[in-house]
């Protein structure tokens, strides 16, 4: 099942994969490396990821200590054509608290969510961070798994399985 993209294509579904997916799993390990999953909903603005999470949780704690996470954007189960091959991009984060001009932020959740997220904006124990990709990984199938460099440059594809 190996997929024969371009390059020009690949780079493209990197760009466009996580369009259609509302929310993105995040792990985050303490400073005893004690590792802690969850999801959260995100925008995108110039490469860089932005959730909205409560300053209250233990993932917010986790990101302040380490300031850094992995992210987890993957296809919808009822979607993959076959479950261990489900469509999944995933990288490194460098993570900030991102106080700069967080109204903005806020505008893009509304323009991707509606007004489903718009209370966030009034929480003030809910706080938005930063997540900077390093490399990334794209998996469009069996025999198509890609990387991409931090600044957007196709590093390798197509992982051989072993039979």
């Amino acid at each position: 099942m190996h997929d024969n993209k371009t390059d020009e294509e690949i780079i493209e579904s990197f760009k466009t994969f996580e369009n259609d997916k509302l929310s993105l799993i995040l792990s985050t390990t303490n400073l005893n490396n004690e590792p802690l999953t969850n999801y959260s909903p995100f925008v995108t603005l110039d490469g860089k990821y932005f959730i909205c999470i409560s300053s209250q949780l233990p993932h917010y704690e986790n990101i302040i200590q380490t300031k850094k996470a992995h992210v987890l954007i993957i296809e919808d189960e009822a979607k993959a054509s076959n479950i261990y091959a489900r469509k999944r991009l995933y990288f490194s984060v460098a993570c900030k608290l991102y106080e700069t001009d967080t109204e903005s932020i806020f505008k893009l959740f509304d323009e991707r969510y509606g007004d489903s997220l718009s209370f966030l904006r009034n929480m003030k124990d809910f706080k938005i961070i930063e997540l900077d990709p390093g490399e990334k990984s794209l998996v469009l199938g069996f025999g198509a798994a890609y990387k991409m460099d931090a600044n957007g440059k196709l590093a390798s594809k197509n992982i051989q399985h072993k039979s």
